[in-house]
């Protein structure tokens, strides 16, 4: 593994656009995994109206204690952060000191490594005896869309637990899976962890940086530290709330990814298209040469998530669109891979 701690995130570029002749209307970026339904109108409402002239609240203590009290949580378990990526970081610098172990389940979402790194903590990957200081655990996994169910994670935590360890579980992707547990279980039953939650996936609003972690409040205090005063903006705070109001009916997706997900893998499988099970929002498609297959799918209308940068260049993720658009996307993913099938 690198030792750099620059992370390559995939993602539609103007310029690439521009270099093809394409406008970003005439694309649709399946490279980030978004609630295919959009953002809520009010969502957006909120977030436009909000009050620009006064600081924020510290803390962002409305968000803290609403998202406290539908997680039936204390509101020293929760620390509203600019982002889940943001709270990766805060969790590694708190927790980690140099020359500590941190173990990630390769491959995953890259911040994990880097942030280990910007702690120089030591890195160890996959399963193992070695105790860690840190675990930290994608559920569903970013980008294979394994998922785990309470027992295993559950398993997982009393044996990082034993060894004096902390278990940071990224649950960014799961309003996406039918019939997901609740992580905060683990937290309400007081376990040595910490619960990653994304806002921007499920509101499709990746440009309001807003997440939020969940643990027991010692562990949240630590961390919580690190984060200065009047790190969320007055825009992510009433994007938040808003969010929370109608977080039920965006929920209302997982029924339809699931279909769509189910119906775009048969399709691609039909064609002799090799495809991970995903439990996920994205499916892990096995095309060859990742890179070249992104390049020439883009003139056809989409784009997907060159999965290099995560050890697989074979392989690229698609996340799973509108039902309105399955056809025209197996159709293109189809043509472009007959043009130049893997070996």
């Amino acid at each position: 593994m690198s030792d750099s701690t620059e992370v390559v995130h995939g993602g539609l570029q103007a310029s690439e656009l521009a270099a093809l002749g394409l406008t970003p209307t005439m694309v649709l970026d399946l490279s980030a995994s978004l609630n295919p339904r959009g953002a809520h109108s009010s969502v957006i409402v909120a977030a436009v109206e909000a009050d620009l002239r006064r600081y924020p609240p510290p803390h962002a203590e409305p968000l803290r204690d609403a998202l406290a009290a539908r997680a039936n949580l204390e509101a020293d378990q929760v620390l509203v952060t600019p982002g889940a990526t943001a709270a990766i970081h805060l969790v590694a610098r708190a927790l980690l000191a140099p020359g500590d172990a941190c173990r990630i389940f390769p491959p995953t979402f890259g911040e994990y490594a880097a942030a280990a790194r910007n702690a120089e903590a030591v890195i160890l990957e996959g399963p193992g005896e070695e105790a860690a200081r840190l675990t930290v655990l994608c559920n569903p996994n970013n980008p294979t869309g394994e998922y785990l169910g309470r027992r295993p994670v559950g398993e997982l935590l009393e044996e990082v637990s034993a060894a004096g360890g902390v278990l940071l579980l990224d649950v960014a992707y799961d309003p996406f899976v039918e019939g997901a547990w609740d992580a905060d279980e683990l937290v309400r039953a007081g376990g040595s962890i910490l619960v990653v939650h994304s806002t921007t996936k499920l509101h499709a609003i990746p440009g309001i940086r807003l997440g939020y972690l969940t643990g027991r409040a010692d562990l949240i205090a630590r961390v919580g530290r690190l984060q200065p005063s009047w790190a969320v903006s007055s825009t992510a705070i009433a994007a938040g709330l808003a969010g929370l109001r109608v977080e039920e009916q965006q929920r209302w997706a997982a029924a339809e990814v699931t279909r769509s997900r189910e119906e775009l893998t048969s399709a691609l499988r039909a064609a002799d298209i090799e495809v991970r099970d995903s439990r996920a929002n994205f499916i892990l498609v096995r095309v060859g040469d990742a890179s070249a297959f992104r390049r020439r799918l883009l003139p056809r209308g989409f784009a997907v998530r060159d999965c290099t940068s995560f050890g697989l260049p074979e392989w690229v993720r698609v996340a799973i669109p509108q039902e309105g658009a399955l056809i025209r996307l197996a159709r293109a993913f189809i043509e472009t891979y007959r043009e130049d099938p893997p070996a």
